[in-house]
């Protein structure tokens, strides 16, 4: 083939450019089709490479896709941390260093070795797809993960994202991937190896049909009228004494404007300051209001318990619930091995650096409804805003994408919110600090969205649902288990078969030639 003469600095180029190319099938281009073709590059990368080979050639990919699709960290350490731009491109560069060690394994987990032969079809249809989902749930699990740009997000808005409350978005990522091993069968096979790859390409179109039709959760109750504010302080201003006081005036003055709502939504940490700071003279007056016109306010703040300090979001209304924050953000909101990384807190600012874990899963109550609530990048694990399902009737997350700028970021959250919706067939209110603050259908349709970087109040009317999708039931367990049975079994098959002894015919030289 023509990759057996390509110079290997042209392949790590290949690898290097298909990765970058990948970044514009996510949010905000959402060019889905190169979820398609950039895979492909690399595949044709991997069609002859040995072990190694195919590892660096993943990894170069990493280096691409990383690269370029969570730049935005470099703004969220130099801009809003502060720390010098040398140090913040150093971390950011260690970061994309690191994470490209997965599709890295990718590659060298699909290679064929010596013991095994290069029966393509099976490299292509069972391998290959489950390596490269099994290194993204890695990814997504491994040293609390980061989940961000799986493949199967940029698919969001076509057919193939449809089988995901069976799923998940990590089976989305497979069946990519599946047709993109599949094309290359046709492509290369033999008849009969092509008949498979077609048939095969046809039942996932077949399926993903089959599962638009489907809704696995139903209706419940009357549908809420709701008000999401996004307050747009920037985050400069964010924690400056000067500012206290406009914020707070700000998120009341539009949320008494809004008391016609069944329900109103504050963004995380909307209040820059701890809960029992505001609970007399803001909170207390506050509830009068909120129950005199029956609305509920669900808002973030930093909360005091007697284990510590947390990220929060808290009910309002009649009563006051309060859900803590399970899934911190490393260097953001915790920061592992502290005293060997005592240092960095000289080079960056961490404004909430010694925040403490939130033990359960627990759901509010809004209006007689239970709401799953999530706070920042939580929602990027599905597994984990599962956990609150089928109790919860629709979904809440709370963040604060102003860290990360005008950049992919707040794009890619968004497309990630969307996908858990879909997931659990729930609705799902997005208030975010500067944007992209949203609602969303049970079908991770977008409903409405406000504008970025302006003061806005979202107005809407969501319905509520109940029962459950199979995924929030086996969450992960399922497509990870799958994925391992069909990386087992193409390994397996593709094992060269023995050599058979000679077959002997009972003559000799001598009698066969008389």
């Amino acid at each position: 083939m023509v990759i057996d003469t390509l110079p290997v600095f042209l392949q790590r180029i290949a690898a290097l450019l298909a990765g970058a190319l990948l970044v514009t099938a996510f949010a905000p281009l959402g060019w889905w089709i190169f979820a398609f073709i950039s895979p492909a590059v690399l595949v044709f990368l991997w069609l002859d490479a040995a072990p190694r080979q195919a590892a660096l050639n993943g990894y170069f990919f990493g280096l691409g896709l990383f690269g370029l699709g969570v730049s935005w960290v470099y703004n969220s350490i130099h801009e809003f941390g502060h720390a010098p731009a040398l140090f913040a491109a150093a971390l950011t560069l260690l970061f994309v260093l690191t994470i490209s060690c997965y599709p890295a394994l990718a590659g060298w987990l699909q290679a064929p070795r010596q013991r095994l032969n290069r029966r393509l079809g099976v490299r292509l249809l069972l391998v290959m797809p489950a390596a490269w989902t099994l290194g993204e749930w890695l990814r997504g699990w491994l040293l609390t993960g980061f989940p961000w740009l799986q493949l199967g997000y940029s698919q969001i808005d076509t057919l193939f994202a449809w089988p995901a409350p069976v799923t998940g978005v990590l089976g989305v990522s497979w069946l990519v991937m599946l047709l993109v091993g599949a094309g290359y069968v046709v492509w290369l096979g033999r008849f009969r190896a092509r008949s498979v790859a077609v048939l095969v390409a046809a039942a996932v179109v077949l399926v993903c049909l089959q599962s638009a039709r489907i809704d696995w959760t139903r209706a419940q109750g009357q549908p809420l009228d709701v008000a999401l504010i996004q307050g747009n302080i920037a985050q400069e201003d964010k924690w400056q004494p000067d500012w206290l006081i406009p914020t707070v005036e700000r998120y009341i003055d539009l949320t008494k404007q809004n008391l016609t709502a069944d329900l109103v939504v504050w963004p995380e940490v909307a209040l820059p300051g701890e809960y029992a700071l505001f609970k007399e003279t803001v909170l207390e007056p506050l509830r009068s209001f909120l129950i005199s016109r029956h609305t509920d306010l669900v808002f973030g703040v930093l909360r005091r318990s007697d284990r510590g300090m947390h990220n929060a979001l808290v009910k309002l209304g009649e009563d006051t619930e309060t859900y803590y924050k399970r899934h911190l953000v490393p260097f953001g909101e915790f920061i592992p091995l502290r005293r060997e990384a005592a240092w960095l807190g000289d080079m960056v600012e961490l404004p909430a650096a010694d925040l403490t874990p939130g033990w359960q899963a627990n759901t509010l109550t809004v209006k007689g409804f239970q709401a799953g609530g999530s706070i920042c990048y939580e929602d990027a694990y599905g597994a984990e805003v599962a956990e609150m399902l089928p109790k919860a009737n629709l979904l809440i997350n709370v963040s604060n994408d102003a860290w990360f700028g005008d950049s992919f970021a707040p794009h890619q959250h968004l497309e990630i919110a969307r996908m858990r919706a879909l997931e659990t067939g729930r609705p799902l209110l997005r208030t975010t600090n500067t944007g992209i603050t949203a609602t969303i259908d049970y079908r991770g349709r977008i409903r409405k969205r406000a504008p970025q970087f302006e003061v806005h109040v979202l107005r809407d009317t969501i319905q509520p649902r109940a029962g459950a999708t199979p995924y929030v039931h086996w969450r992960n367990r399922f497509i990870v288990a799958l994925m391992l049975i069909l990386l087992a079994l193409g390994l397996a098959l593709s094992r060269a078969p023995k050599k058979a002894p000679p077959r002997h015919s009972g003559r000799t030289p001598e009698t066969s030639a008389k």
